[in-house]
C-alpha cells in the first residue's frame, strides 16, 4: 500500500522516468537486431561489417555519453528531457531516411546515444536526484519501462515488419516519438519546478567542472573497489547471451530450453526490479552494493556444474535478479556518495564504462570461443572475477568506515 500511494501521489515524475526507460529500447540492442536483417539485403553488407560497424557506432556513442550526460547537472530537467527525446526522433529520422550506409552508420551512433544512453541516464539520475527518502523505490518504478519494453516491442516490431518495409516501420517510430513521447515528457513535467520532490536536508555540492569530478573520483579509493562490481555483470550478461547457443551446446542444453529459460530471467527480473527499492531505502545502496553481484555468481555456478536442464533456469532467474537490482543499486549509490548536484556527471562516466565494457566482451568471448576454449573455463573465470568483486565491493564500505566528501 504504501508503494502505491506514493505511485499515486507522484504519478508525473514517475511516468516521466517509466517512459524514458521504455522508450530507450529503440537504441537497445535487442530491437536493433530485428531489423539487421533488412540492413545487410538493402545495404549489400555481411554480418562481419555490420558488426564492426555495429561496435564502432556503440564506442562512439560511449565516448559522446559523458560529455552530454553532465549537462543534466547544468540544465533544467525539462530542457534537458526534451533534448534527449529531440535527438531519439532525429536517429529514428535519420535510419528510416538513410540511403547509404555512412547515413545508417549515423543513425545508429544517435540510437545507441539517445535511446541506450540518454533516455537511460535521463530517467535514473532524475530518480536519483529528485527523490530521497524514497529513492528506491522511484527507481524499481521507472526502471519497469526496460522489461515492458523487452516484452512488447520485439512482438510489435517483428508484427509491423511483416506488414510494413523497414523504413515504414521506422517512420511508424517516428511517429510515436512526435506524437506520443515529447507530447507526454512536456505534460509530466508541466507546471512545477522539479527541484526537490522530496524535503531533505542532504548536502548539495559545488558547481565544479566535470574535470575537477572525475580527480575527485580518482581520489576515492571506494570507487577503485566498487567499480568492478558495477561493471562485471553488464560485461558478463552481454557475453554470455550472446553466444547462448555455444553455451547450451557445450553443457548439455537444447537451445530451446536455454531461450525457454529466458522466461525466468523476465520474471526474476521484474520482481528483484520492484523489491529492490524499498530495500534501498531502509538499508541503503552502500549496503546492498556488495551483494547484489551474489545471485549472478551464484547463477554462473548452476551454469559452471549443469546438473540438470532445471539449471538452465536457476541460471537465467539468478542472473536476472542481479539485472533487474544493478541500475537501480547503481543510481542510488552515487547520490548516496556525492550528492545530487554531480549525479549526472558520475552516472555518465560510468555509463559510458559500461558501454564500452560491453563491447568488449563480446569480441574476447568470441576470440576465446573460437580458440577452442570451453565454455565452462570462461564461466569458472565469470565466477573468479565476479567473486573478487563482490569481496572489494565489501571491502569499499565495511573495512574503513571514514567518509569521504567532495570539496
Amino acid at each position: 500500500m504504501n508503494y502505491l500511494s506514493f505511485a499515486l501521489r507522484e504519478k508525473r515524475i514517475l511516468s516521466f522516468g517509466l517512459s524514458f526507460t521504455f522508450m530507450s529500447s529503440f537504441g537497445q540492442t535487442f530491437l536493433i537486431s530485428l531489423f539487421v536483417p533488412y540492413f545487410l539485403k538493402d545495404f549489400s553488407l555481411n554480418n562481419a561489417t555490420f558488426g564492426s560497424l555495429y561496435s564502432v557506432a556503440t564506442l562512439v556513442s560511449a565516448g559522446l555519453l559523458p560529455y552530454l550526460g553532465k549537462w543534466i547537472d547544468d540544465l533544467p530537467l525539462r530542457t534537458y528531457s526534451q533534448m534527449v527525446a529531440a535527438g531519439l526522433l532525429v536517429a529514428s529520422i535519420t535510419v528510416a531516411l538513410s540511403w547509404h550506409v555512412a547515413l545508417l552508420f549515423v543513425g545508429l551512433v544517435l540510437l545507441r546515444l539517445s535511446g541506450q544512453g540518454l533516455s537511460s541516464h535521463t530517467a535514473q539520475t532524475a530518480m536519483a536526484r529528485y527523490f530521497v527518502h524514497q529513492r528506491g523505490k522511484a527507481l524499481s518504478i521507472s526502471s519497469l519501462g526496460y522489461p515492458i519494453g523487452e516484452g512488447i516491442l520485439p512482438v510489435a516490431i517483428a508484427g509491423l515488419l511483416g506488414i510494413f518495409s523497414w523504413r515504414m516501420t521506422w517512420g511508424l517510430i517516428v511517429l510515436v516519438i512526435a506524437l506520443l513521447f515529447i507530447p507526454l515528457v512536456r505534460y509530466t513535467l508541466n507546471n512545477r519546478d522539479y527541484e526537490d520532490v522530496e524535503e531533505t536536508e542532504e548536502d548539495t555540492q559545488t558547481n565544479d567542472s566535470s574535470w575537477d569530478v572525475y580527480k575527485m573520483l580518482a581520489r576515492d579509493y571506494r570507487i577503485w573497489l566498487i567499480t568492478p562490481a558495477v561493471l562485471l555483470p553488464p560485461f558478463w550478461a552481454t557475453g554470455l547471451f550472446l553466444y547462448q547457443v555455444s553455451i547450451a551446446e557445450q553443457l548439455g542444453w537444447s537451445a530451446t530450453l536455454i531461450a525457454t529459460a529466458f522466461v525466468g530471467f523476465a520474471a526474476s527480473r521484474v520482481v528483484s526490479t520492484i523489491s529492490i527499492g524499498p530495500v534501498i531505502d531502509y538499508f541503503s545502496a552502500k549496503t546492498v552494493i556488495p551483494y547484489y553481484v551474489v545471485p549472478f555468481g551464484m547463477g554462473l555456478l548452476f551454469a559452471y556444474f549443469h546438473p540438470g536442464s532445471w539449471s538452465a533456469f536457476a541460471y537465467m532467474l539468478l542472473v536476472g535478479v542481479t539485472m533487474g537490482m544493478g541500475s537501480n543499486v547503481k543510481s542510488a549509490l552515487w547520490a548516496e556518495l556525492y550528492g545530487r548536484d554531480i549525479i549526472g556527471t558520475v552516472r555518465s562516466l560510468f555509463s559510458s564504462l559500461m558501454v564500452l565494457s560491453t563491447a568488449l566482451c563480446p569480441i574476447l568471448m568470441g576470440w576465446a570461443i573460437d580458440n577452442g576454449i570451453a565454455m565452462e573455463s570462461i564461466i569458472f573465470v565469470a565466477i573468479i572475477t565476479i567473486g573478487i568483486a563482490t569481496l572489494m565491493a565489501y571491502a569499499a564500505f565495511n573495512i574503513n568506515q571514514e567518509e569521504i566528501y567532495y570539496d
